[in-house]
């Protein structure tokens, strides 16, 4: 039977098996997926989101992303992902990088940006998920939360699992969630800083699109820290983005100006 030692020692052991380096955070992380998996698995979820919601017929739109798109990617320093950039045509207000860097932006949010940097600070925000491979951190903690529910199962009653379901998602997946989404902000913007787009816009677009509806109560219960913690975080380090930028020999400034979305 096994027992709460064993686990610890499985867990111990998993994790010093798969630990790696974030880039530009240099956070240590649990990675026990491989990154071809991950890519692979991104490309077929890409295919399917472009069934679902075809790319969008407006060249204008189609063209800024592309701009936005490659001077991020080359920011990045990614070689080994396959880029893709697509607008796609539908309300949902959301842009998303799968694993591979297969980024695409909804019509839905286009006409919340005000100008081609804060498009930028979306866009370099996914790809910050990416580049970090969230998506593959989120699946090793679940595989050691699914080991650590068996082990419980195993020598605990049906309270014990109860409690340890619950701790165990408010108390490690949610914030690593949470830290990921706040990883994201500053990877994104030190790479929008780096592709010559003026790092403020990122701050000036979460004030804006969040509206500060949000609390902190509703931090402890969501994926996403709240809007005061989202801005505070990028005006901390905005210093540093300053710095990444001022050394950007091809500023772009916040690029062209957005009218409902569509660039002038």
């Amino acid at each position: 039977m096994l027992d709460s030692r064993l686990i610890a020692f499985v867990s111990l052991a998993l994790c010093a098996a798969g630990c790696r380096t974030v880039p530009m955070t240099g956070r240590s992380q649990l990675m026990l997926s491989s990154s071809d998996s991950e890519n692979s698995l991104g490309a077929t979820a890409y295919s399917e989101y472009k069934q679902k919601s075809p790319p969008a017929k407006n060249a204008a739109q189609q063209q800024l992303l592309q701009r936005v798109g490659k001077a991020i990617a080359e920011a990045s320093g990614e070689t080994s992902f396959e880029w893709e950039f697509n607008v796609l045509q539908s309300d949902v207000v959301n842009a998303f990088c799968l694993p591979g860097g297969k980024v695409a932006v909804y019509t839905g949010i286009m006409p919340k940006f005000s100008n081609e940097a804060e498009l930028a600070c979306v866009v370099a925000h996914e790809v910050g998920h990416a580049i970090a491979r969230h998506g593959g951190e989120r699946q090793s903690w679940s595989y050691l939360q699914a080991a650590g529910s068996l082990g419980i199962s195993l020598w605990g009653n049906d309270t014990a699992q109860t409690i340890y379901g619950i701790g165990s998602e408010y108390g490690v997946m949610l914030p690593y969630s949470r830290k990921h989404e706040s990883e994201a902000d500053l990877i994104g913007l030190y790479l929008m800083a780096k592709a010559g787009y003026d790092p403020h816009a990122a701050v000036s677009f979460w004030k804006r699109f969040g509206g500060g509806n949000s609390s902190v109560l509703d931090e402890l219960m969501s994926t996403h820290p709240c809007d005061e913690t989202r801005v505070a975080d990028l005006s901390s380090h905005m210093a540093e983005a300053e710095k990444i930028y001022s050394k950007c020999a091809s500023k772009r400034g916040l690029g062209v100006t957005l009218v409902n979305g569509i660039p002038q």
